[in-house]
């Protein structure tokens, strides 16, 4: 099955090695052209801008011109803006060229994601998107070592970016898979999702937070600290392994025991790392790069852990609006992310990046921990099982296409399954709608649904 998908996951890998390295030489070059840190974080906020617009807008421009010529206009645009940056090296043209690029990045994710979601079946549903989240983290990873392939402060790397979003045109212009139905457009009620779980809300209002912070600042940070270009590369890569290596152990913990006390220790430990790091920096160093790894592994599951958790309170039918509500306010907190970080280390110094993501995961634990005392937590047959899903620069859902909504409840209104009769009464006393816990509909590999895929990243 997945020889079908060869073709897109190829240009799925192209695109993110180029979006990769962009967006960390966007953020060294931005310290050698010295710009002050409050205007390179509103420059790398753009990205994030533009995520969420395109989220909204793309699935209209893929119904009406297809797939193949969405994904052509929007990759060549992209790869367009990349070269773009050199040509006019100027704080407002950068954050418009950001923009741009995040606009892009949503759309042509919506068009890879929503076709393998849509010729997939469910048999092979699950190792296509291990394969998928895979392929997307090595890309990003490899990005980062490429930073060392040339002088940041020339114009050859932002030529290698484009010509890697270029080239992910080539393979699924040439995919004999055929294409899916059109891609719906993101909803997001806000009332709704707190219904639903607010702990699910405030945990990914903070992950974007600390995700769009450390993404959009953590080059700059290298830079600051007087890094060498290799050594920013190692460190990020270094992130992303970890990432990669803690999503699928946390993930499986927190489908063994109550997912909230999961998700609490993970965001408590991540918080004290953030302020290790924060006390004797990142580096080279050994020490320096094992913090960084079990950082990575901790903040790049924490939008997975929510997603995972909301969707235990919603009934069948129901994940596709839940998870693109999730995604969209994860990623109007990422774009605040950061303009914050940087006024931050503006005026307490580089290490306030790592403050920042320490207090949003802190907060987060704590609320987390008084919603413990508010309501139950679904049994372990209730409970769906965890998928992850890659919080960083294609932080998505594998975008629904028209096809997957068939038989389901497409009403605006998400059902929320009650509670056993025995828990009724608590469930008055806490002021809340009578929630339950249902078994997933897109996270488990077998059953008919949506695959969740995750705004990454940027």
């Amino acid at each position: 099955m997945l020889n079908k998908f060869s073709m897109l996951l190829a240009s799925v890998f192209l695109l993110m090695l180029g979006i990769g390295l962009q967006n960390t030489l966007l953020g060294v070059r931005t310290g050698l052209e010295n710009f002050s840190e409050m205007t390179a974080g509103i420059v790398m906020s753009g990205y994030f801008v533009g995520f969420v617009l395109g989220s909204f807008t793309c699935p209209g421009l893929i119904s009406r011109v297809g797939h193949i010529r969405a994904f052509s206009a929007l990759a060549t645009l992209a790869s367009a803006a990349a070269v773009l940056h050199v040509l006019s090296v100027d704080p407002i043209a950068w954050t418009v060229l950001r923009v741009l690029t995040g606009y892009c990045i949503a759309g042509l994710y919506m068009v890879l994601e929503s076709w393998m979601n849509g010729r997939a079946d469910n048999k092979s549903r699950g190792g296509l998107l291990a394969t998928y989240f895979l392929v997307n983290l090595g890309a990003v990873a490899l990005g980062q070592q490429l930073l060392r392939a040339d002088d940041p402060a020339s114009y050859e790397l932002f030529v290698i970016a484009s010509v890697l979003v270029s080239l992910a045109i080539v393979p699924i212009s040439l995919t004999r898979s055929e294409a899916p139905a059109p891609v719906r457009s993101p909803s997001l009620s806000l009332s709704t999702l707190v219904a639903i779980s607010p702990f699910a809300l405030v945990g990914s209002v903070m992950a974007g937070i600390a995700n769009g912070a450390f993404w959009g600042m953590a080059p700059r940070y290298g830079v600051e600290l007087g890094l060498s270009n290799a050594t920013i590369a190692l460190v990020m890569t270094t992130v992303i392994i970890g990432g990669a290596a803690f999503q699928f152990p946390i993930g499986k913990l927190s489908d063994r025991f109550d997912r909230r006390l999961v998700m609490n220790a993970a965001n408590l430990v991540l918080a004290g790392i953030g302020l290790a790091i924060a006390q004797i920096g990142l580096s080279d160093n050994p020490l320096a790069l094992a913090l960084g790894a079990v950082f990575g592994g901790l903040l790049l599951t924490q939008y997975s852990l929510c997603i995972a958790h909301a969707n235990d309170y919603v009934a069948d039918g129901d994940f596709v609006q839940l998870a693109s509500g999730l995604l969209l306010t994860f990623g109007a907190a990422a774009a605040i992310g950061p303009a914050l970080a940087a006024a931050m280390m503006a005026s307490f110094g580089p290490a306030a990046l790592f403050w920042l993501i320490a207090a949003a995961s802190l907060a987060s634990a704590l609320y987390g921990a008084w919603r413990m005392t508010r309501r139950t937590s679904p049994t372990f047959e209730e409970s769906g099982d965890f998928v992850p899903v890659p919080a960083m620069l294609s932080s998505s859902v594998l975008a629904p296409s028209e096809e997957a909504f068939e038989g389901l409840d497409t009403g605006p209104e998400i059902e929320i399954l009650d509670l056993p009769s025995q828990q009724e009464e608590e469930v008055e006393e806490t002021d809340e709608a009578p929630l339950s816990a249902a078994p997933h509909l897109a996270t488990a590999p077998t059953r008919d649904a949506e695959i969740t895929g995750a705004d990454q990243h940027h």
